[in-house]
Parts: structure tokens; C-alpha cells; sequence
């Protein structure tokens, strides 16, 4: 096929990203595909819940984390054939990052390719919006071998993979774009919109971000996803745009999935571990406050904790493991699993764009946003659990229980947070970019 033909064909079936990956003798069939031995695969690559693999023993040094991907092969003639049972296997022990199954069941004249162990192949990903992967395998004479040799050699590689041109203007123009267009506008008046795209009035102390994702045309959604072609868009309050120095951010909000908030309730768990509200606010049970990787929390007497995660060498040890909140008679007072953390991290953070924000309130509430924001690229889940150990993310949860003493109301916050001057440990490079400025 020629890089042509090839590149409007992904375009015509929704892709908006190529990546390429130049196949190893060991990239067959029966080894299944290498895509690294870190986890920058998975912030590039859509796939379903991550779950354990119940076929390998958990004991086992292979144990592993599975997940499906909804993944077609494009053949020549432009048409695509759905590989059924393709999926994406993580073993953590190593750690080591696999795509498998991409051949049964499949058709695409891709099995010719795939099943050899010949020097000079390329594989081919296009990731469409809706995450679908659409690939397309080709030996060393083809035309988009030779385009893909050419074409990569200069550029930074992303893991294994390099990414080649789709779309006529990447999207990091695009979001440069659409921040500079925000930041001319100079004060905005405080807004959301709802999940069925309209403009709502926005009167909370949050609003900073409801406010820039509504010019952005980001919709609210319960799904831990990439806001903006692609990119993690993310406001924080600075006191001077000139100066954008930033307090806490909020990274994540998890719900645990484990512990006693899950096995005895969200009440029963505020009101073991909660405490009355410090400000006088009566009837109200409060879970908050800074929990940092071992130390005991003052007021909820709880230590933060990782279980199944060897520090010295960065990778996880058990599948069984996750962070967890301890008491003090070692009982798991709430815990994450390290596949459910996974999964979120990944969804939301590949691409992250941090823009300073202050705010007015009078005659109306009021925001304007800055024109120097922060660029994190690269990013893999042991980053973060990293950062924990280190102290640098904390768990800041807001969960109280109104009305205790009667008809009890709760809101549930568990959110992992960061000062912003640390936000360098999550990501392999950082970037200053003025949005107002040509690149």
C-alpha cells in the first residue's frame, strides 16, 4: 500500500494518531507483540478494564493484568476486519507490556506478516476518537515501510513507538490555538455546561475549571477521559498570571475499591474514621486532611500505605496490592487497587496542559486565564506511585456526612493531589509554552 492510501484510509475510519513500531524477529504470533518493558504503552493505547488474569497462576513470576482492545486490521483494498480476541497483557513483576490474540479469528491479510520473523517489518496503530485501534502490518518492500524508515528517524521516540503524520495539524497546535483564543478574551464570565452542551451559570469556588472547559466545549462525563483532542486540560488559581505559581492540584478521583468503605459502606467508614467538623459546622462528620506515605494522620489515624510495590527497584511485586489506608490495628480502612489506578491514570494523562487561572467576583464572578501554561509529556503509572513514597502526592479527600444525627446526607471526594511546583515527578519531560507566542 502506498503511505497515501494508507493514511486516508485511517483518516476515512476515524483515526486521528499513528504510531508505528518497527517489528522485532520476536514480534510474531506466538511471542505476541513487544510494546515495552515500562507502561508508556498504555498511556498511548485504548483498551478495557485491566483485570487479572485468571488463566496464570497469581502466584506465578508470569502473573498478569489483561485487558481487551477493540482492534481491526486494514488490508490493502482499504477495508477493515475486526481481530476478536486482541488484547493487551501487562506483567507488572517485569514490567513488560504485550499486545496478543491480534490473529485469531482475524482476517486483513495481516497474518502473512505478523507469523514471520523477518527483518524490516513495520506494524501500523491509527487510535480513532472513540478508541479503536485500526492496524496494518506490511514487510520491508512495502512502500510505508520505506515511508515509516524515512519519516521516523529523526523524531522522539514514544516508548517503542514512533508517531508518524496523520491529520494535516497536530493537535498540539490545535490546543495552543484554542488556549490563546481564551486568553484574549481576557475576563470570562463564570460558566459550565452540562452533558448536554449547553451554558450553565457556575457560582462555586470550583468554577475556575468548569469555566475553561466550557470555552473549550469540554463536556462533563463520568468517564476518566482526555478532555481536548487528546490532552489532559487542567485550570489551577495563581495570585499573578505573571508569576503562575500554583498551590495544590488535584491529579485523580478514585473511589477506593477496597476496605472497609466498600465492605461496611461510605457512612459506617465516616463515621469510624471521621471527625466533627473543625470549623463548628454543626451535625457534620468530616474525612479530610493531608495523608502522606507514612505518617499517621492526627485526626483520622490513619497511615497511607503501599502494599505489593518494590521501591528500590520501581515496579509492582504483587497484583493483589495498592495503596492502602491503614488503621491502627492494621485492619485496611480503605485501599486502591494498583488495576483500577492504572486504568485511570492512563486514560487522563499522557498529554497533560496545566493553565494558571485568578479570579474576581465582583459585580460577577469572573476568571481569566494566563497565557504561560505547563506541558507534562510522557507519562507511566510508576511515576506516580513513586511520587507517593516520596511524600509528593497526597491523598486529600472532602468526604463528610451531613445530618449525622438524622436523615444523613454524604459526599463522597477521594482525590490524590500534588503541589504544583512538584507536578516534574509525574512526567519524563515538561514543557514552558507561552500559547500567545508562535511555537
Amino acid at each position: 500500500m502506498q503511505p497515501e492510501a494508507l493514511v486516508a484510509a485511517l483518516r476515512d475510519n476515524g483515526c486521528v494518531r499513528l504510531l508505528a513500531k518497527r517489528l522485532a524477529p520476536n514480534d510474531n504470533s506466538k511471542n505476541q507483540i513487544y510494546l515495552g518493558g515500562d507502561y508508556s504503552a498504555i498511556q498511548l493505547l485504548p483498551f478495557g478494564d485491566l483485570v487479572e488474569d485468571d488463566s496464570v497462576v497469581a502466584s506465578s513470576k508470569r502473573a498478569r493484568l489483561k485487558a481487551s482492545v477493540s482492534f481491526c486490521w486494514i488490508g490493502g483494498d482499504g477495508q477493515v476486519a475486526p481481530a476478536p480476541h486482541a488484547n493487551l497483557i501487562l506483567y507488572p513483576k517485569y514490567p513488560e507490556v504485550r499486545l496478543s490474540g491480534l490473529l485469531r479469528g482475524a482476517r486483513g491479510g495481516a497474518e502473512e506478516v505478523i507469523v514471520s520473523r523477518d527483518e524490516g517489518r513495520w506494524l501500523f496503530l491509527g487510535i480513532t476518537r472513540d478508541e479503536r485501534v485500526i492496524g496494518y502490518a506490511c514487510g520491508r518492500e512495502d512502500p510505508c515501510a520505506r515511508w515509516a524508515e524515512q519519516t521516523s528517524s529523526g523524531d522522539p521516540a514514544l516508548g517503542v513507538f514512533r508517531e508518524l503524520p496523520l491529520l494535516r495539524d497536530d493537535s498540539r497546535q490545535r490546543v495552543r490555538r484554542k488556549l490563546r483564543e481564551i486568553v484574549e478574551k481576557g475576563w470570562i464570565r463564570s460558566k459550565r455546561l452540562d452533558r448536554n452542551g449547553e451554558i450553565c451559570p457556575c457560582e462555586a469556588e470550583n468554577c475556575g475549571g468548569y469555566t475553561l472547559e466550557a470555552e473549550m466545549g469540554i463536556r462533563p462525563n463520568s468517564r476518566a477521559e482526555p478532555d481536548y483532542e487528546g490532552w489532559e486540560v487542567k485550570q489551577y488559581a495563581v495570585k499573578r498570571l505573571e508569576r503562575p505559581v500554583g498551590q495544590q492540584i488535584t491529579l485523580f478521583t478514585p473511589e477506593p475499591d477496597g476496605g472497609a468503605y466498600t465492605e461496611d459502606g461510605v457512612e459506617a467508614f465516616i463515621r469510624r474514621y471521621g471527625y466533627p467538623d473543625v470549623s463548628g459546622i454543626e451535625d457534620r462528620i468530616n474525612f479530610g486532611g493531608a495523608h502522606r506515605f507514612g505518617v499517621l494522620h492526627p485526626r483520622t489515624k490513619l497511615t497511607l500505605e503501599l502494599d505489593g510495590w518494590d521501591a528500590a527497584k520501581s515496579r509492582v511485586t504483587s497484583l493483589s496490592g495498592g495503596i492502602r489506608l491503614l488503621d491502627g490495628s492494621d485492619r485496611v480502612a480503605a485501599s486502591w487497587s494498583f488495576a483500577s489506578l492504572i486504568d485511570h491514570w492512563r486514560r487522563k494523562h499522557a498529554k497533560a496542559v496545566y493553565v494558571p487561572s485568578i479570579r474576581r467576583v465582583a459585580p460577577n464572578r469572573q476568571y481569566r486565564f494566563g497565557e504561560n501554561v505547563l506541558v507534562g509529556l510522557g507519562t507511566e503509572f510508576p511515576l506516580v506511585l513513586r511520587s507517593v513514597t516520596s511524600g509528593l502526592v497526597i491523598y486529600d479527600p472532602g468526604i463528610k456526612l451531613e445530618h449525622a444525627s438524622g436523615k444523613p446526607a454524604i459526599k463522597r471526594r477521594s482525590q490524590f493531589r500534588i503541589l504544583f511546583r512538584n507536578l516534574g515527578s509525574l512526567y519524563h519531560r515538561t514543557e514552558q509554552w507561552n500559547v500567545c507566542l508562535q511555537p
